[in-house]
């Protein structure tokens, strides 16, 4: 059974993410009517937006205090690569998106506080134009 409450920590909300995927993960999706999968990519579209934001700042922080070096790495790029086993792009584009937010407040605001804003964690046209 998936239950919602406010999470007190950050460590306390990652483990509510990690379970509320296992949850989603686990359920029969397929068994759902198609207005049940709309919402439910809906939703996850939010997630992802919020998601991109949260990673921004944690990313932003551990790259500030150069939480790399801790692990003889030259950049929260390689760093992510060898700890998070994604690949160069992807940490590039980790990497990318701090600069993107840094670059423009009010849209990491608006990801961060309303992911129902509209912008879509990969849509890099607003960023870039």
């Amino acid at each position: 059974m998936c239950v919602a409450r406010q999470p007190a920590t950050a460590d306390a909300a990652l483990v509510m993410l990690e379970a509320a995927l296992d949850c989603l993960n686990s359920a029969d999706v397929g068994s759902l009517p198609a207005a049940a999968q709309a919402d439910c990519l809906r939703v996850l579209e939010r997630a992802e937006a919020g998601h991109t934001a949260a990673r921004a700042a944690v990313l932003a922080a551990f790259t500030a205090q150069g939480g790399f070096e801790d692990d003889g790495q030259q950049c929260a790029r390689s760093w992510l690569t060898w700890q998070t086993r994604v690949a160069g792009g992807a940490a590039a584009g980790a990497v990318g998106w701090v600069r993107r937010l840094a670059a423009h407040p009010a849209v990491d605001g608006a990801l961060a506080a309303d992911p129902e804003t509209g912008l879509a964690a990969g849509s890099t046209t607003v960023l870039t134009m």
